[in-house]
């Protein structure tokens, strides 16, 4: 026998249901139909996010070549000026696919997570607007996305994970090495001026690829809780109840 459910209620704290709520239809059970624009969105971010990765270990090896030949050089080697070219030659290439590869997975992501605050409206502490428009705003952008994740994560109903300090810390302190890195070339004079800026790229994508896996997770798992909360629960008698709230 087919149980009916109780009529939807506002939840005791004041907030409203998330956009994409329906209230119950008699013999159904109240759930959100899953958003499956958001699961594409974000297998097209993690996607990137591994290119991103990709490319950083490519420019992490280029990076180990221009050293070794600047530092042959400065040693007298004079045959290491064909290895100082080549590196020109090949950082040029890296340098524009990885920078086209870091501003588009950028935008995904901002985009991906409006959707994604977009799920949990009034789950959170700031707009689904804040939540894509942050990561581009001066000074906040050192803080206001991290708030945005962990927002996000309580929203689902999960813990922020205690590896997401680390994945901050480590996009952050590549931001810093790789932005020091390119002023360093802009001024540079002498071959050792440009090694000094060489082992600064090196150091900022070290931390680049070290943050992408963890970038990686925060996606799946966000993303896989909203899921989570959008499908229904097949009850005991076989009926759709809602999944627990968070």
């Amino acid at each position: 026998m087919t149980t009916t459910p109780p009529p939807a209620t506002t939840p005791s704290d004041g907030s409203q249901p998330a956009p994409n709520e329906i209230p119950a239809q008699p013999g159904q059970g109240e759930h959100v139909p899953a958003p499956r624009a958001l699961g594409t969105l974000a297998t097209a971010t993690q996607a990137l996010l591994i290119v991103c990765g990709a490319l950083s270990a490519v420019t992490i090896a280029t990076e180990l070549f221009g050293i070794g030949a600047v530092s042959g050089y400065l040693a007298g080697d004079g045959a290491a000026i064909g290895a100082i070219e080549a590196y020109d030659q090949t950082t040029a290439l890296v340098s524009i696919l990885a920078s086209g590869a870091f501003i588009t997975t950028g935008v995904l992501w901002a985009i991906w997570q409006y959707r994604a605050a977009k799920q949990v409206v009034g789950r959170t502490r700031r707009s689904p607007g804040w939540h894509a428009g942050s990561w581009f705003v001066p000074i906040v952008s050192l803080w206001f996305p991290y708030q945005n994740i962990s927002d996000l994560w309580r929203a689902v109903g999960l813990s922020r994970p205690s590896w997401q300090a680390v994945w901050w810390l480590l996009f952050l302190g590549s931001n810093f090495a790789i932005q020091i890195s390119t002023r360093a070339y802009l001024a540079a004079e002498t071959l050792e001026q440009f090694r000094v800026a060489m082992w600064m790229s090196l150091i900022g994508e070290v931390l680049l690829l070290a943050a992408v896996p963890l970038a990686w997770m925060v996606v799946r798992g966000i993303t896989r809780g909203i899921l989570d909360r959008a499908r229904p629960v097949v009850g005991a008698g076989g009926d759709d109840v809602a999944a627990p709230p968070a």
